[in-house]
């Protein structure tokens, strides 16, 4: 069955009159009644009693002009939502974020959202690497932003060229440490330390940089995925923190919390890439989020 067939029958519904409904339709007359003969032919019924100028449904006709109607509407929309879709207006993007993407994108993200996709469904989720890996592979989620160090390499998964991020320790303006001309592991280890879930290759490196005592099993007291609730407390305790400086760019900027710097002093980074499942195609939704966080998720 034609759609343009449909259509025409709708014109002709509409307008009563193959005039009519051939100039709406930008057709001929003899070109819409033999569209008209031709659905007749398939359906085997007639649709319209032709009587000199008046043209009148059937009963026929009118059930097959009303379904039609609703046939040519609903492709009417769905041509409209691919459109949207294209142009990252419709559709859902479920999101995964690891404790320091979600610390720096989740605000400016769903702003993002809701000021240039409002129609748009977005998820996120927050969790660990390998929580993050087991929602991409049971297709929960769309693409994750996540700890390069963290991720296992497999043949399912598409990691995206890492972006560095500079890190290391920070505490509150007036922390005691700051009065002091140099500060070691062990002033460091005078005061609560807050953090992540560390790697093993991060907690290798601050053994080989620091010392045993360094190792974050020894070195950390507080550990939480929260790393807005831990720059909290950072700021209302002499708590110091380990991590990317990014994730406190605001409090940084306002001076309300500043690096302190652990001698001997090396520059520490953490690596941080896109993961999605290989072999997937992509929607403009996943491409809408790509774009923000290559612009957004830096120093």
């Amino acid at each position: 069955m034609h759609l343009n067939h449909l259509r025409h029958l709708v014109a002709l519904a509409e307008h009563q009159s193959f005039r009519k409904a051939a100039e709406a339709l930008f057709l001929t007359q003899p070109a819409l009644s033999r569209s008209i003969q031709a659905l007749e032919q398939e359906l085997g019924v007639k649709l319209v009693d032709r009587d000199g100028k008046r043209n009148t449904l059937t009963a026929y006709g009118a059930l097959v002009a009303e379904r039609a109607k609703r046939i040519v509407f609903e492709v009417k929309e769905l041509k409209r939502g691919v459109e949207l879709l294209q142009a990252g207006q419709l559709g859902t993007l479920n999101v995964g974020l690891g404790p320091t993407p979600a610390a720096i994108l989740t605000s400016p993200f769903l702003t993002h959202m809701a000021s240039h996709h409002p129609r748009m469904q977005v998820k996120i989720a927050r969790g660990s690497v390998d929580l993050l890996v087991q929602a991409l592979r049971n297709e929960s989620i769309d693409i994750a932003a996540v700890d390069r160090r963290a991720l296992v390499p497999a043949d399912d998964l598409a990691i995206e060229p890492a972006i560095r991020l500079r890190g290391g320790f920070m505490g509150r303006s007036g922390h005691p440490l700051t009065t002091r001309a140099s500060i070691d592991l062990t002033a460091l280890r005078q005061f609560p330390v807050a953090s992540t879930p560390l790697s093993d290759e991060l907690a290798r490196r601050l053994v080989e940089q620091l010392g045993p005592d360094a190792h974050p099993s020894r070195l950390v007291t507080l550990n939480s995925e929260d790393i807005p609730g831990l720059l909290d407390l950072v700021e209302a305790t002499d708590t110091l923190f380990f991590g990317i400086f990014a994730c406190a760019r605001a409090r940084i900027g306002a001076g309300r919390i500043c690096e302190v710097q652990v001698q001997p002093h090396v520059e520490r980074f953490g690596e941080y890439a896109l993961v999605s499942l290989a072999r997937r195609s992509t929607s403009p939704a996943v491409e809408v989020f790509r774009g923000f966080f290559r612009d957004n998720f830096r120093e």
